[in-house]
């Protein structure tokens, strides 16, 4: 009798199973959880568990973290974007903080603070850094929000050059945000308030401009950020127009996704 009741428990339990997406959760809860119950048989874990690889792995664990919110000296107030580059005790996260004017590096392996950069005064003085990039050499550009401007700094976050300026035309900017680089070391900038992305080299000589104001096909509202995709399209934040574009490398449309909204899929000023 108590085996027929357990029988009927697991099918009632799978049935219930079937009505659910499981395949949202992670393969960490998964195991922890809908395996060690014993209520799903083997056969069903195994769907479930695959369906997961396939799709969806949301549940990441913590490796290790850095800073924390305050204003002491690897502390940050206002986290923006970041960057990582180089291998192994090499590989660095630089840590873009607004309101604090600065950039903090951490070594990824040993969460040790390596630099401050931009907060010492001189030529290199940052007032509101938003985006952070490395190119191939690792040396770190970072866009300016109140001075309209790219600063570059060397590995060891010594400041080296800046370009660009307060405007509408080739090469300025009218508060830079996100930062790419292509495979071919071009730089590519969200120029917020000018609502187009501009390709740059690493020089800030100008290379092309894609885009204009409005919520046409590769059209922007206040674009946030840009990421280089690894077939060399471009997937800009049209965060105005609650949207991510992709256009190719030369500026062509190719799709767009995401609307207005709370719905799977949707959109509030993505950044």
């Amino acid at each position: 009798a108590n085996g027929g009741a357990m029988g009927r428990m697991r099918g009632e339990v799978e049935g219930m199973v079937g009505m659910l997406d499981l395949g949202r959760l992670s393969r960490r809860y998964l195991g922890d959880v809908v395996e060690g119950s014993g209520l799903v048989s083997a056969e069903r874990y195994r769907e479930i568990f695959e369906g997961a690889i396939e799709r969806y792995d949301l549940e990441f664990d913590v490796e290790r973290k850095f800073g924390s919110q305050g204003i002491g000296s690897v502390q940050w107030l206002y986290l923006d974007h970041v960057a990582v580059h180089g291998e192994g005790t090499a590989r660095r996260l630089a840590c873009a903080d607004w309101n604090l004017g600065r950039v903090l590096i951490f070594n990824v392996e040993s969460g040790e603070c390596v630099c401050d950069v931009g907060s010492s005064e001189g030529p290199g003085k940052l007032r509101g850094p938003i985006g952070v990039a490395y190119n191939g050499r690792g040396q770190l550009y970072v866009s300016e929000w109140d001075h309209h401007q790219i600063f570059v700094y060397d590995g060891d976050g010594a400041f080296m050059r800046k370009f660009g300026s307060l405007g509408s035309g080739n090469g300025q900017f009218n508060s830079p945000h996100g930062l790419a680089f292509t495979a071919g070391g071009e730089l590519v900038v969200a120029d917020f308030w000018n609502h187009r992305v501009q390709v740059l080299g690493e020089d800030g000589t100008f290379v092309r401009s894609m885009g204009s104001f409005g919520q046409g096909e590769g059209m922007f509202h206040s674009p946030y950020d840009v990421a280089v995709c690894p077939d060399g399209s471009i997937a800009v934040a049209d965060g105005g127009n609650c949207r991510v574009q992709v256009l190719s490398g030369e500026g062509g449309f190719v799709r767009s996704f995401g609307s207005e909204g709370d719905g799977p899929g949707q959109f509030r000023n993505p950044v």
